[in-house]
């Protein structure tokens, strides 16, 4: 079980990449955050084996994930995990296409088979992937 989805941004591929990896923290916002109350920002580690973190203040925070594959500005994946999965682990899979003077990302995220309330989760990340994604365009397009 697996959620796909994909956008066209009016931007070139490289501001696009940077809006996903170096500027999340503008566009990401509730409630797609696992403690919205101490919510201080994202960080994506830019480096394979980089952490995907969110953050509650200095030095406190929650590990969502681990980026698996880094190839800039093409490909990024990485896992994720919640609070109140157990330790159950999904994975994201983003690619940027090269449209010229435009950029086309394709999301995936696997692995909903895992968790005892599946179909549920897969519902509720299809939807807030497309809006994350939304998000992500507006923010993009407008700078």
């Amino acid at each position: 079980m697996k959620v796909e989805q994909s956008i066209l941004v009016e931007a070139k591929r490289e501001r696009v990449w940077q809006g996903w990896v170096r500027e999340i923290s503008a566009w990401w916002s509730k409630p797609y955050f696992i403690d919205p109350e101490n919510v201080t920002g994202l960080i994506l580690e830019p480096r394979l084996g980089g952490r995907f973190i969110e953050e509650w203040g200095k030095e406190a925070g929650y590990l969502l994930g681990q980026v698996i594959e880094w190839l800039p500005p093409q490909r990024l994946s990485y896992t994720w995990s919640e609070r109140s999965w157990s330790g159950i682990i999904t994975v994201v899979h983003l690619e940027f296409i090269d449209l010229k003077d435009r950029t086309k990302i394709n999301l995936v995220h696997e692995g909903f088979e895992r968790l005892p309330d599946g179909k549920e989760q897969l519902k509720g990340y299809d939807r807030g992937s497309a809006d994350l994604l939304g998000k992500l365009k507006a923010y993009v397009e407008k700078k």
